[in-house]
């Protein structure tokens, strides 16, 4: 009984000891799965492809689909995209469209943001997110395309080639982009601000 004691005794001494060394072992399990979170959203990049290529356009066409190449399901309701353009005419209110997703244009959110002070080939974004309806993007898939606008009130044009996200390309095929960008919980998880 005293051995047992003893031992008992050790036994808890040596787990205090580790304890304070390395911490509490729940604090470290928790922290254990904060840090996964992030990888399981790292797998999540952007496509876009042109729709029209004129310049000046009095409008911004953007075409996007989002792909999980992770190994967990990311809810949409946790990822922002953003578009970042130049507007020479901001007396000219600016519209945002979704002219259709396969995710359903109704389950699309959006906002325009000027930027102060401005960005290399960015005066403006705007910011495209999902609410819960629009469900996650699963392991292996996408969200299917999401086909939006940005344009004037007054159709004012745009100098297209000053729009950093814009991107002119005659194959009109769906390609990796690093200038729209994508967030997770408003962290940047894909592509590259301007500067």
């Amino acid at each position: 009984m005293k051995k047992g004691r003893l031992n008992a005794a050790i036994m808890a001494s040596g787990l205090l000891a580790a304890m304070l060394a390395f911490g509490a072992v729940p604090a470290a399990q928790g922290s254990t799965v904060q840090r996964s979170a992030a990888p399981a959203a790292s797998g999540l990049r952007v496509q876009d492809r042109s729709h029209d290529n004129d310049n000046p356009d009095n409008t911004l066409y953007a075409l996007y689909q989002i792909l999980n190449s992770g190994t967990s399901a990311v809810p949409l309701t946790s990822v922002t995209m953003r578009y970042w353009f130049t507007n020479e005419n901001a007396a000219d209110p600016l519209v945002f469209e979704c002219d259709w997703a396969q995710v359903n244009c109704a389950n699309i959110t959006s906002k325009l943001v000027t930027l102060s002070p401005a960005r290399t080939k960015a005066n403006t974004y705007v910011e495209i997110g999902f609410t819960a309806a629009a469900g996650s993007v699963g392991a292996g898939q996408g969200t299917g395309e999401i086909q939006t606008r940005v344009h004037h009130v007054n159709w004012s044009n745009f100098t297209t080639t000053d729009s950093y996200s814009f991107i002119s390309d005659e194959s009109f095929v769906y390609k990796d982009t690093q200038t729209v960008t994508l967030y997770v919980n408003g962290v940047l998880a894909w592509g590259t601000e301007p500067s």
